[in-house]
């Protein structure tokens, strides 16, 4: 008896696990791929006086991935710090 609760028992912690694990991947894949773009697409505009990205903020689909990638880490970096930033303000 006491086996077969602990094998439903893993089963259920392995359901959850698995749960939680696609749950933070769907945050950071948002948090990532969209509010690091739309932070960073601005930014890399105003770095490059208007020339870089070469696609519109709302077409991020097509832009290359390079593109994509870059645009996305500077928007985290600035997220980064500004988090910094206001944290090292507040001590």
């Amino acid at each position: 008896m006491e086996e077969i609760v602990e094998a439903v028992l893993k089963g259920v912690l392995r359901l959850f696990g698995v749960v939680i694990r696609s749950f933070v991947w769907l945050m950071l894949e948002v948090c990532f791929e969209l509010v690091a773009w739309y932070i960073g697409w601005p930014i890399c505009r105003a770095i490059s006086l208007g020339k870089l990205p070469q696609v519109a903020i709302t077409e991020q689909e097509q832009a290359s991935t390079l593109t994509q990638i870059v645009v996305s880490l500077v928007g985290a970096s600035t997220l980064i710090g500004l988090a910094i930033f206001i944290g090292m303000s507040l001590i």
